[in-house]
């Protein structure tokens, strides 16, 4: 096991060198969002615009369900859920750590659709920062965040959950927030920028694609439409 561990990241290694080479021809764009003001326009911008649409598309929806208690005790459950499924992870490699907490997000997002799911995102995010402080408080890092549980519901909710479907959303959301929206948060904390913290996010994303993608079918297909 440890020769295939030290070998698997290896291969990482490598692959990760390529893509630090690649990401280098366009260093100059990608340094300018390695500025927090520009990071947070660009961030704030996008929240602002998905929020708009989930408004839109679930704007009655989310001012029936608001009102009732089953909605708002489901998502504190949620949330509360999350905060603690925070601290459990199984470690596999330097590159491939599997959380659970992740499932959280599209549960809410299934349930209750795009402005709710957005807010359980963000209100776990606050509560497990609070709880649990790691380094500073970045808000941005929590917009994106927010920003993924909007899409969520988006993507998921009043939708039977195919594997095609989740394994669509979840590209989606780990292309847009994980590895461009959350790099672009975090770039400024980190001295090597963007080009620095991208090429190992975006391996360990994609890795946890296929997992996520199979964890998140089997418990939306158990769970989500029984609550319903």
């Amino acid at each position: 096991m440890q020769n295939f561990v030290s070998v698997f990241d290896g291969a990482m290694d490598s692959i990760k060198g390529v893509i630090r080479m690649g990401l280098e021809t366009v260093s100059s764009f990608l340094n300018v969002f390695s500025n927090f003001n520009i990071g947070a326009a660009v961030i704030i911008s996008v929240f602002i615009i998905m929020l708009a649409f989930g408004i839109l598309r679930n704007g009655a929806d989310f001012s029936k369900q608001i009102k009732q208690t089953k909605t708002l005790a489901i998502c504190a459950m949620l949330i509360a859920a999350k905060v603690i499924l925070n601290y459990f992870s199984i470690d596999f490699t330097s590159y491939l750590r599997i959380g659970f907490s992740f499932i959280i997000t599209p549960i809410a997002g299934s349930l209750f659709g795009p402005i709710i799911g957005g807010i359980v995102a963000i209100l776990s995010d606050i509560t497990a920062f609070i709880i649990k402080p790691t380094g500073g408080f970045l808000f941005t890092y929590t917009l994106s965040v927010g920003v993924g549980g909007i899409l969520y519901g988006m993507m998921l909710y009043k939708k039977k959950p195919t594997v095609i479907r989740i394994l669509v959303t979840n590209t989606i959301i780990i292309l847009v927030v994980n590895i461009i929206l959350n790099s672009i948060a975090l770039a400024p904390t980190a001295g090597s920028g963007l080009i620095g913290i991208m090429p190992s996010r975006i391996i360990k994303n994609l890795l946890q694609l296929p997992i996520q993608t199979v964890i998140t079918y089997i418990v939306l297909k158990a769970t989500v439409h029984r609550i319903k």
